[in-house]
């Protein structure tokens, strides 16, 4: 099964201090196992980049403790997709949805693919959920 997953997921598994760090975890586990393969826009990396970056600014964690939990992160693997060829249907969700284009590249590429995506943005699944029920929020079963 493919699971478009987005930077929060990963973030939440890598950051103890997340709400839903541990259904994170039990997710990256079952991908670990080959339960499931996750994909993602490449912008992904650059998003894990820069949330290490700003936890690191913010004082959360050392910076040998963000460029580990980077490392870290990148070893997963995860399979990146460009997705610059679904550029109008990620301005359309972006526009309808009022989400920002990075939220809309995830949208577009679960929906290219014909696979769920799961969040751990709580703001972006209940701005989507009701249409697009295949967007589904970390740790919970709808």
């Amino acid at each position: 099964m493919i699971i478009v997953i987005d930077a929060s997921v990963l973030l939440k598994a890598y950051f103890q201090d997340e709400s839903g760090h541990f259904a994170a975890q039990a997710l990256i586990k079952s991908y670990a196992r080959g339960e499931c393969n996750f994909i993602a826009p490449s912008l992904i990396t650059y998003e894990m980049i820069n949330a290490c970056v700003v936890a690191h600014r913010k004082g959360r964690i050392p910076t040998d403790v963000a460029k580990e939990v980077l490392d870290e992160m990148l070893l997963l693997e995860i399979r990146t997709e460009e997705v610059g060829h679904l550029s109008g249907r990620i301005f359309d969700i972006s526009q309808r949805y009022k989400r920002s284009a990075y939220d809309a590249s995830y949208i577009a590429l679960a929906e290219a693919q014909h696979c769920d995506l799961i969040t751990g943005d709580r703001r972006l699944y209940n701005a989507v959920s009701r249409q697009l029920g295949w967007v589904k929020l970390l740790g919970s079963d709808s």
